[in-house]
């Protein structure tokens, strides 16, 4: 599924449907995030792979979640990333980087640009 189709939904089950393939894709590149940190000397590649797997579905799911919840709910300008959002989740994706890498000294900086990118590939403009 891709934002395209998810933004442009024709009924109401549409959009339901959209939200739970969303939910249940976040769910499972969680899972797969969990078994790479559980993993002793994952590579870097797939650590960033992983984690931008993640935050993609990550936004799409809360792409999903907001529509559905704009069908229940009287008719606000819609919600709209803040910049505090956005450090959040580099913050969040920097912290689970360096905790999947074995947590090596000296690599905060690193960590954090990386973490950077990945959240710039699925929201471009916001960094």
């Amino acid at each position: 599924m891709n934002m395209e189709a998810v933004k442009n939904p024709t009924v109401g089950l549409d959009v339901w449907q959209a939200y739970r393939e969303a939910f249940e894709d976040f769910a499972q590149k969680v899972r797969q995030v969990q078994l790479l940190a559980a993993s002793p000397g994952v590579e870097q590649q797939a650590i960033d792979k992983a984690l931008l797997d993640l935050e993609t579905a990550h936004a799409l799911y809360n792409t999903t979640r907001d529509i559905l919840a704009e069908q229940f709910l009287p008719a606000p300008a819609a919600a709209q990333d803040t910049p505090h959002d956005h450090v959040h989740n580099v913050k969040d994706l920097a912290a689970l980087r360096w905790e999947m890498s074995g947590r090596p000294e000296g690599t905060a900086d690193d960590d954090w640009y990386r973490a950077e990118e990945i959240v710039s590939l699925v929201k471009p403009g916001c960094c």
